[in-house]
């Protein structure tokens, strides 16, 4: 990475990591830091790329930001207490009911 600039940085869910990291395994071989990161990916992927592309939209619609979004889709909170770790350098939502609900019709 000595040299090397970052171009750009956009946030993603652990699905579609898992999807991409997937998608270039088939054609290349890995380094053993990039295995390392696809079995972490693996193991701790619950949602389906469609299933949390599903869920994101769901929870833009609710006016959650875009990074908050991302961060409950990786985690999926279940009550309102692992909710209020997602939002926990800011105030959790009015609408954290209807967040919790839509977590839990996908799940």
């Amino acid at each position: 990475m000595i040299g090397k600039k970052l171009l750009a940085e956009q946030y993603t869910t652990i699905a579609n990591a898992t999807e991409i990291m997937n998608a270039r395994a088939v054609i290349d071989e890995m380094s053993y830091e990039n295995g390392c990161a696809l079995d972490y990916l693996n193991k701790f992927s619950v949602l389906t790329k469609e299933e949390a592309e599903e869920l994101y939209k769901e929870l833009i619609g609710l006016n959650v930001e875009k990074k908050d979004a991302m961060k409950i889709i990786d985690i999926l909170p279940v009550d309102m207490e692992d909710l209020k770790a997602v939002f926990y350098k800011k105030d959790v939502p009015e609408n954290a009911e209807d967040i919790l609900d839509a977590i839990c019709k996908l799940i």
